[in-house]
This record gives structure tokens, sequence and C-alpha cells, in this order.
């Protein structure tokens, strides 16, 4: 009578080639993970400057965006300047997004803290804002807000 199954060699050769198998795939993962949430991060901010420019549009007065926090990366708040002094007050949001994950960095080359759109859709000053994470030598995202109010996106070394 044959017994049907697998020996102990055949079940111990299956286990290293697999464990081989993910001690290679595992490094990978984690930078495809990392890759596409700096890329859904991008994707937000664009999103965010987009919904300030048309809600300025739709409005037809200025409509203003800024850090939520002490930097980019702590979420992004879209207000109207209800008062007209220039700063947010409590009531003026419209809406709120939430910030990044604490491996990802944003750097205005303005030193730009906040934006105006009026409504024109054009934005009261230019700005690259570059988005990294922690890894050395991966690609990041450039957002380019225009005068003119458009928003380019595009990939870039980061150092």
């Amino acid at each position: 009578m044959k017994k049907s199954g697998f020996t102990m060699i055949e079940m111990l050769i299956t286990l290293s080639i697999l464990a081989i198998l993910l001690a290679i795939a595992a490094p990978n993962f984690k930078n495809l993970m990392s890759s596409s949430n700096m890329v859904s991060n991008a994707n937000g901010m664009i999103g965010a400057f987009n919904y300030a420019r048309a809600e300025a549009i739709k409005r037809g007065s200025n409509v203003n965006i800024g850090q939520m926090g002490g930097d980019w990366t702590s979420g992004i708040v879209v207000w109207v300047d209800g008062d007209g002094d220039g700063n947010r007050a409590a009531g003026e949001e419209v809406r709120l997004w939430p910030g990044f994950d604490s491996s990802s960095t944003v750097n205005s080359a303005n030193a730009n803290a906040s934006f105006s759109f009026s409504a024109t859709g054009e934005v009261n000053n230019d700005d690259q804002l570059t988005i990294c994470d922690d890894r050395t030598g991966e690609e990041g995202m450039r957002i380019s807000i225009l005068f003119s109010g458009a928003i380019i996106a595009e990939k870039v070394n980061c150092v």
C-alpha cells in the first residue's frame, strides 16, 4: 500500500526556498510602501491646493491655504479670511487635511507657510514644495505652485 504525503526533507527544502524568497522580497516591499506613501502625500497636497483655488474662483474672493501646525507635514488648512486681517481665526476654516507620517518632510523653496488664491485663481506668491522621506537617495516629489495658480508635480531626487 502506497502512502501519500511529504517527507521531512521535502518540507524542509520547501520552507528553505520560501524563507529565501521572503528575505529577498521584504526590503523591496518596504520601499514600495514608502514610495506609495510619498506619492499619496503629494497627491493630498495637490488636491488641497486645487481645492483652495477652486473655492476662490467659486466664491469670487480670496481663499487661503497654509500649514496647520509648525510645518506642512502637520496638516493643511484652507480658510476664508472673513475679517480681512490676513490671519486664520476660529470659524474661518473651510476644510482640513491630516498631517503626514513622521518619516516625511516638506521643504519650501521660498519658506512660505501659506498662500492666498484670488477670485481669478491666481496665487499671491509662487513656490516649490519638495516632499521627501527618511530614505536617502530616493525619489521624492516636487510640487510647483505658479503665479497663475497652476500646480505642477514632478519627481525629483532627494538628498
